[in-house]
């Protein structure tokens, strides 16, 4: 053991050699890794409790989906149909089903009585000329990123969802419910927040370890470096984005965090305090969208089916041919989309051959001359000439 560690590390360490399962291994090194003090001295010791800790929670994962595969459980996973598909996560009794009763076609069973829902319930909601799906996920709760009931699968849903709707009750403490489905989201490396932090390598055969800092970060990028050669990585092409620790790095190597867009409906405006709740929410969580209705009332009811899509991040682009009319169906494609992209997903030939492309829509007089590199909009008429 390294020295000059304080006294309760012994004891924890102990602990963790002699814990039985996994999630008691995980917990006792978790305490143990929060009273290391950080300094030089301890780099080493640390860098090896976290290696040794993102493989107990990869065996926990690993665990925890055999249990469910071999259970027959597989009613958890939901295929995916129409534009896009949203997975509306939250604690119980926030209204999540009456949600999806009030937007879809689907049915759900709705009662006051905790848990009624207990596997997914999939809707298709109306949007103008589409439908995107939602998915009404069980309850999720404190511990779900660790396994506890069935976290994993309420969570594996949000990871292979296109988006997330976060719902939190007005009548209760809205803040704390959304701080908790944030810790487990990140307990499973699902991140909701644009410029969080993220780290991406890119092995390669020479040229040392080069890290290209992007936007919104502001470590240490010598300690990266460090972390990464104490891996065993000597070359390498390291991108990081926002609020990245060499000590992270490790967790990210293990664990890459997964990216969705979220937005958050907060239920239940009609409660007594919602208006005050509802402004330290936005207080406290200044980087979200927060949608505020009243599914007893209705009011916002209406509106969200454009907000939904817009959180998506993700347009509508009809495609014509010269002389004719545009396609009824929309292609869907990510927003900032350009007319090259479009071009590569009708054929590669036709991306190979480009010449120039005409564009009708609200940010275009009618059919305009643009080039491969357009940035499209949402509704945009493209003809492409090649």
């Amino acid at each position: 053991m390294v020295t000059n560690l304080p006294p309760q590390c012994a004891g924890l360490e102990k602990r963790y050699r002699e814990a039985t399962n996994l999630r008691e291994k995980i917990s006792a090194l978790e305490e143990y890794m929060a009273v290391i003090p950080r300094h030089k001295g301890t780099e080493r010791l640390l860098q090896q409790l976290r290696t040794r800790h993102a493989k107990l929670r990869a065996q926990l994962e690993a665990e925890q989906t055999r249990k469910v595969t071999g259970s027959g459980r597989s009613r958890y996973a939901v295929k995916k149909e129409g534009a896009a598909q949203l997975v509306i996560l939250g604690p119980t009794g926030v209204g999540k089903s009456t949600l999806l009763a009030s937007l879809t076609n689907a049915k759900p069973e709705i009662s006051t009585r905790p848990f009624t829902t207990v596997e997914p319930v999939p809707g298709m909601m109306r949007f103008e000329d589409i439908q995107i799906q939602l998915v009404e996920a069980p309850a999720l709760y404190r511990g779900a990123s660790e396994g506890v009931g069935w976290g994993l699968r309420v969570l594996s849903l949000a990871r292979n969802s296109d988006g997330l709707i976060l719902m939190v009750d007005l009548a209760d403490d809205p803040s704390a419910q959304l701080e908790m489905m944030l810790g487990e989201l990140r307990g499973a490396h699902i991140e909701v927040v644009e410029g969080a932090g993220k780290v991406e390598v890119q092995g390669r055969e020479n040229g040392g370890i080069q890290v290209v800092p992007l936007s919104g970060f502001s470590g240490d990028i010598e300690e990266i470096r460090q972390v990464l050669r104490s891996r065993g990585i000597h070359h390498a092409l390291v991108k990081v984005w926002g609020q990245v620790e060499a000590e992270d790095v490790l967790s990210f190597l293990e664990h890459p965090m997964l990216l969705k867009p979220a937005i958050v409906v907060a239920n239940k405006m009609d409660a007594p305090e919602a208006e005050e709740k509802l402004e330290r929410l936005r207080r406290s969580f200044p980087e979200f969208t927060i949608v505020p209705i009243s599914l007893q009332r209705g009011d916002g009811v209406k509106e969200l089916p454009k907000q939904l899509f817009e959180s998506l991040e993700i347009i509508r682009v009809y495609t014509k041919r010269a002389g004719q009319e545009p396609s009824t169906r929309p292609m869907i494609v990510k927003a900032d989309s350009t007319v090259g992209d479009i071009a590569k997903i009708i054929h590669n030939d036709l991306y190979r051959g480009f010449k120039f492309a005409k564009v009708w829509g609200s940010s275009r007089y009618g059919g305009e001359r643009v080039g491969i590199g357009y940035i499209l909009h949402d509704k945009d008429i493209v003809e492409i000439h090649a």
